[in-house]
């Protein structure tokens, strides 16, 4: 039997595994080791290996460098002269770049990455027009932890749904329904944290999230809609604690101890928030919020655990005791 012959798709597929893979060493100061190709790539270390030779007969040649501190057996390979063809960033990808840049931290990172951008080709008019509608219409609520990974395709469909303002079908499966039903709806915004999300609203009922990990397919309709003028989507999304929205807003007062006052005093819990020092030490923070539940989250992280005293409201101090009593259900 002999073997089958690869198609022209999976030659090409093969080209562009061998080419990111150059991306990827040449990017690296310091080179790759197998082991670290074989975990960007995702593929065997036969595989890998068979790229770095068939990065040979393209004519570019993977060079082994040297890190001071490796073990002596240790190989690092480096690249040198990917032709600028490959590396000019298409119109998406740097689409991509500039929002995730206009939404990290003032830092490093993002000096370092605005300088790469400038030395770049920018968008033209009409595709920095549509970036700016995406950066107004998007939010990342920044939360260190596991995150789920979104699907490319999906995430082409809602941007273009978002700055055009078409609504769109979703199939869409509850995390508490057993199927998945079809819904018609208005895209208005995308948040980012654990999980990601897409704020739509049906007619002229509230916004509502779906996660986007839930989203088994998305249609659009060639349907428009006029976002309503009095709606702001940054706004709303800083009336929450976090991602959820629907329960009323209270008016919290917090009371952090002298133990970690300081480091409460360094964080913006919600952009609403006030702060108080006391004379004890210890730090008072109000805020006005909803999404009680995700803020009786961060209230029980091993930072605040036993720091931190609910003040007010005594809906939240309900609240937070129903909660601790379904944790116990964890250790029966």
């Amino acid at each position: 039997m002999h073997p089958t012959k690869p198609t022209g798709k999976m030659a090409y597929n093969k080209l562009v595994a061998s080419i990111e893979l150059a991306m990827e060493l040449q990017a690296s100061s310091t080179g790759l080791t197998i082991k670290q190709m074989m975990e960007r790539t995702d593929r065997s270390r036969k595989t890998v290996e068979r790229m770095l030779a068939g990065l040979n007969g393209l004519g570019l040649e993977p060079q082994l460098s040297l890190v001071e501190g490796d073990h002596h057996l240790t190989k690092r390979w480096h690249l040198d002269g990917i032709p600028l063809s490959f590396l000019t960033l298409t119109p998406a990808e740097r689409s991509a770049l500039e929002r995730h840049v206009r939404m990290m931290p003032k830092g490093t990172t993002r000096v370092g990455l605005t300088k790469l951008l400038a030395e770049r080709k920018p968008l033209s008019k009409h595709l920095a027009i549509d970036q700016e509608i995406l950066i107004e219409r998007a939010a990342h609520i920044g939360k260190v932890g596991p995150r789920n990974k979104v699907d490319e395709e999906l995430m082409s469909i809602l941007e273009i749904a978002l700055t055009g303002f078409e609504e769109i079908r979703l199939l869409y499966q509850a995390a508490t329904r057993p199927t998945a039903t079809w819904r018609t709806a208005r895209p208005l915004g995308l948040v980012f944290s654990r999980f990601g999300y897409l704020v739509a609203s049906s007619g002229n009922r509230p916004p509502v999230t779906y996660r986007l990990d839930l989203i088994r397919e998305a249609l659009p309709t060639g349907t428009y809609f006029r976002p309503k003028s009095n709606w702001n989507f940054k706004n709303w999304v800083s009336e929450s604690f976090g991602v959820f929205h629907g329960d009323t807003s209270l008016a919290v007062t917090l009371r952090f101890n002298s133990r970690v006052a300081k480091r409460a005093d360094s964080i913006e819990f919600h952009p609403s928030q006030r702060t108080t020092k006391r004379k004890d030490g210890s730090l008072v923070i109000q805020l006005t919020c909803q999404g009680h539940r995700e803020l009786i989250h961060e209230l029980c992280h091993p930072d605040w655990l036993g720091n931190v005293v609910i003040e007010a409201p005594e809906t939240l101090k309900s609240e937070y005791l129903h909660y601790v009593e379904i944790k116990k259900e964890a250790v029966r």
